[in-house]
């Protein structure tokens, strides 16, 4: 604003010096202000008249504009946030076509104040949209267990079913799906909050990368998906139980989307970057679109397959919270890469 408070003074000044200049082509009742200058001169009591009424006039005019200036950018501020703190959240502060650029000769200030405001106002916007679809998301993904253990509950309560062994599993099935799902919520909340604690430590990664992609063998065989790993020896300092997670949270975004007689392979090795670690499967691939929010919570490319759509949105935080970097991509062949870049030696903002 000092700069704006500077062209003001200014515009006055010339104003009126301007009018002391140009005095002669006023018509002044030089008689009569002679009576109250006597000591002084017919032009130099012209002078003082002029002068001094032209520059009050001048000055006056001249803030009148400047401020006329400034309040409509500042009334459409002003109307946007009424209309804002309203509930429409769509309400922008709206400038006439070409008004921005003319008065940002005049008051810059005020038209960064309508920028800003539309930007946050923007961004408030897609906040609330985004937490809109998240709870619609976390209630769509909880009611499905709930709804199994409800109705499975009330057949075992009317005699429809018997409690056995088999009952028992499929009650514990949903169970564990229910712990995973919120575990998965909290993970995820507290890493995009920056409140996931890591417990670094020196960790064999290919050890870990083989344990995982073991644990995983029983359910490829199951769909005829053949697993492929190729892991170079590499240790790391981070924390295992969420490195562990990553990959697993990989895997299992590959296999459901492999198709039988398919192949997932894991590929692990150092670099000059870093540690490089990279799942490629034999799926479609990404569509248009679906690679650019692959990582978004809820988000699911295909909505007919199982899952809650956590998975990658948690291995984006994790990898970003030991320093490191996820992409994804199609690859040339077919299918889909993911690719995991991790330091060597430092860890993220919470190492």
């Amino acid at each position: 604003m000092n700069r704006l408070w500077v062209r003001l003074w200014l515009g006055i000044m010339g104003a009126f010096v301007g009018f002391i200049v140009s005095f002669e082509v006023a018509e002044v009742p030089v008689a009569l202000a002679g009576r109250v200058f006597s000591g002084l001169s017919e032009n130099e009591t012209a002078v003082l008249v002029v002068s001094n009424v032209g520059g009050i006039v001048l000055s006056a005019l001249f803030a009148a504009l400047i401020a006329w200036r400034l309040a409509r950018p500042l009334s459409a501020v002003s109307r946007a946030a009424r209309l804002f703190a309203e509930g429409d959240l769509s309400a922008r502060a709206r400038l006439l076509p070409g008004q921005g650029r003319n008065e940002r000769r005049w008051g810059g200030e005020a038209i960064r104040l309508v920028e800003d405001f539309n930007v946050m106002a923007a961004s408030l916007e897609r906040l609330e949209t985004e937490r809109q679809a998240t709870t619609a998301a976390i209630a769509h993904e909880l009611r499905t267990p709930l709804a199994v253990l409800q109705a499975r509950l009330a057949a075992l309560r009317d005699g429809v079913f018997a409690l056995d062994a088999r009952e028992v599993h499929l009650l514990a099935q949903q169970t564990e799906l229910l712990a995973r799902l919120v575990e998965d919520l909290r993970t995820l909340s507290l890493a995009e909050a920056g409140k996931l604690t890591l417990y670094p430590h020196t960790c064999n990664l290919s050890a870990l990368v083989k344990d995982v992609v073991e644990s995983f063998e029983p359910r490829a065989a199951a769909k005829g998906v053949r697993l492929e790993v190729r892991a170079e020896e590499v240790t790391l300092i981070g924390d295992a139980a969420r490195l562990r997670q990553v990959v697993a949270n990989l895997l299992d975004n590959a296999l459901r989307f492999t198709p039988e007689t398919g192949s997932v392979e894991v590929a692990l090795q150092m670099d000059q970057a870093g540690v490089s670690l990279r799942v490629r499967d034999t799926g479609p691939g990404f569509g248009e679109g679906d690679r650019a929010r692959v990582f978004e919570r809820f988000y699911r490319a295909d909505a007919d397959r199982s899952g809650s759509g956590l998975g990658l949105a948690i291995v984006k935080s994790l990898v970003e919270l030991h320093g490191g970097r996820v992409e994804a991509m199609n690859a040339p062949g077919g299918g889909a890469v993911f690719r995991v870049s991790l330091p060597h030696r430092k860890l993220g903002r919470n190492g």
